[in-house]
């Protein structure tokens, strides 16, 4: 069966309305990963959320917690921030009983790389951030300043 002329063109005019703004998609797709994938840490998390903290070390001696009670902590801050509505008092009562340094890192540790979009999982669209990411996504200024003294006595950037 051959196509007459007017056929041919409704097809190929078809194909141009539909795949012009589909090529124009992908090319504006792969520019934004490229420029997200580059302000990226070390560590896989985002740049712009929250600097790196994988240079910092973990001293065991200093330690007051132990690697299952920082799973706990960790676990207890995801809970609060995961999904729409964070719970504040959860997040500050939970950073109130990590006492050191080392303890904070290896809640951050525990914690892990979550992806993040607008407070809850997403596989295709979100970005790995730590436990410092969500924190700075979740919490505006008012409140992270309840939680910043005591991670500038700990030297970890909030």
């Amino acid at each position: 069966m051959e196509l007459n002329k007017a056929s041919k063109s409704a097809l190929i005019g078809t194909g141009i309305r539909v795949g012009i703004p589909l090529l124009a998609l992908g090319i504006g797709g792969l520019l934004i990963y490229r420029t997200i994938k580059k302000s990226r840490n070390p560590d896989g998390t985002s740049a712009i959320a929250a600097p790196s903290i994988k240079k910092m070390e973990i001293k065991q001696q200093n330690l007051t917690i132990s690697p299952s009670d920082a799973a706990l902590f960790a676990n207890t801050l995801y809970g609060a921030m995961l999904d729409f509505g964070t719970d504040e008092k959860t997040i500050y009562s939970t950073i109130a009983k990590v006492r050191t340094k080392d303890d904070m890192l290896l809640v951050i540790k525990a914690f892990g790389l979550k992806m993040y979009l607008l407070g809850g999982r997403a596989a295709l669209l979100g970005q790995n951030h730590n436990l410092i990411g969500w924190l700075r996504f979740e919490l505006d200024d008012k409140e992270i300043a309840k939680i910043k003294p005591k991670f500038d006595a700990w030297g970890i950037p909030l």
